[in-house]
């Protein structure tokens, strides 16, 4: 029954998880709800929450696309404060990274050149090297067939199995 604000209203507050809270966790998030309806805002965007590599970070070396951080709690946990966000008619957007991926991500591992030390030449997702002077991490062949499905899925399943309500694409200049 959530209905999102329209994009011209919307009032979106950045988040950093483990900056806001001492706990850095989904269930006290869910209980400043109210702090953050008080300020005005009606959107929350989650900075980057997939599974990166090490425990603290901004979030933007992502390895697991498909899995939250368990740095913030469950996945049930997310669930739960989403919900309770819409309650609130406060949407929820997540910040996504989908232009780089860091060395544990199976997808960069599966074809990889130890000689080089950079993506194989055959690797159906990654280039390389960067297409362009923005690069972090390794770089998404954004014209790849399978790049494309790819994204396509990660962005279907933060909707469809967590109901956030849309993204903010990180370095979308390397798209």
């Amino acid at each position: 029954t959530f209905s999102r604000p329209k994009n011209e209203e919307l009032a979106i507050y950045e988040l950093l998880i483990r900056d806001f809270l001492g706990s850095h966790d989904y269930k006290d998030l869910a209980d400043t709800l109210t702090y953050l309806k008080r300020l005005g805002i009606n959107a929350i965007e989650l900075m980057p929450i997939m599974e990166f590599e090490g425990n603290e970070s901004w979030g933007y070396n992502p390895s697991y696309f498909f899995a939250p951080d368990k740095y913030y709690g469950t996945s049930d946990d997310l669930k739960v404060f989403i919900g309770k966000a819409h309650a609130e008619g406060i949407a929820v957007i997540l910040d996504m990274v989908l232009n780089h991926a860091f060395g544990q991500c199976p997808l960069v591992g599966m074809y990889w050149n130890s000689s080089t030390n950079t993506p194989s030449a055959d690797n159906p997702w990654f280039n390389q090297h960067a297409k362009h002077p923005y690069s972090v991490g390794y770089d998404f062949n954004h014209e790849s067939l399978y790049t494309q499905r790819f994204v396509d899925s990660v962005n279907s399943y933060w909707i469809k199995e967590y109901h956030f309500d849309g993204f903010r694409f990180d370095l979308s200049k390397g798209f």
